[in-house]
């Protein structure tokens, strides 16, 4: 699991590094501090550089930091929770103080903390997370279908259907559940729909093949709208 977070969490420096900047790595980054924040300023600098450590070293509790000078200590506590010699305590604590300073992605740190020994727990920080609006996709998923498999399908249609909003892009893998979620909703138009972008990737055979065994899809063949997909076969 340790190494899984420390993964997951340079990959969320990278993307919380692009939307701050917006710029390619080989382009010049302007500065996001205003002129006469000297302490923003020290603090990009020292975190482009990855030289988190000196970030939290510099903290003074006692001073109020601007929004964007407190973005920098929030990304220097997710860099040092990233770290590899971190026990689970220590990432945790890290991503506690992250949100400190507003770096909300730090709730999927507490995720995937937390998420074996306490899977509700971790849900938990993902609602949290998807709280605030995030432009990542990933919590959507993971709640949706964590709802998908607890039988909540509304709830489950309601998070995946973000998560789709918010990649502005197909999944293959987040259609199949939607068309499970409608499906067992009543909603057999966009449960078709959705099949249909489903299958259109090519994958997915095992998981028709398994709907035979599944009673809350029983006599699916039969309704108007999915007799153009081959479950016949799945059922023979």
């Amino acid at each position: 699991m340790k190494k899984c977070f420390s993964s997951t969490l340079f990959v969320i420096l990278i993307l919380i590094g692009f939307a701050a900047s917006g710029f390619a790595f080989d382009s010049p980054q302007p500065s996001l501090c205003a002129d006469k924040d000297l302490f923003c300023k020290e603090f990009e600098t020292l975190v482009q550089n990855e030289q988190y450590d000196k970030v939290i070293g510099r903290i003074d509790e006692r001073e109020a930091y601007s929004e964007m000078a407190r973005q920098y200590i929030g990304r220097a506590y997710l860099g040092i929770a990233s770290g590899e010699n971190n026990t689970p305590k220590q990432e945790e604590e890290y991503c506690r103080k992250a949100l400190q300073y507003g770096a909300v992605q730090a709730y999927m740190g507490l995720y995937f903390i937390t998420v074996q020994e306490a899977p509700e727990t971790a849900l938990g920080y993902l609602r949290q997370y998807v709280a605030t609006k995030p432009g990542d996709s990933v919590p959507y998923v993971i709640l949706g279908e964590a709802e998908l498999n607890q039988h909540h399908y509304k709830e489950a249609d309601s998070y995946l259907r973000e998560s789709k909003k918010v990649a502005r892009a197909r999944s293959p893998r987040v259609d199949f559940m939607l068309f499970q979620a409608n499906y067992l909703l009543g909603n057999f138009t966009d449960a078709s729909q959705m099949l249909e972008n489903a299958l259109s990737s090519g994958q997915f055979d095992k998981q028709m093949s398994s709907l035979s065994a599944d009673a809350r899809f029983a006599g699916i063949e039969k309704r108007p709208e999915f007799k153009k997909f081959p479950l016949h076969a799945s059922r023979s």
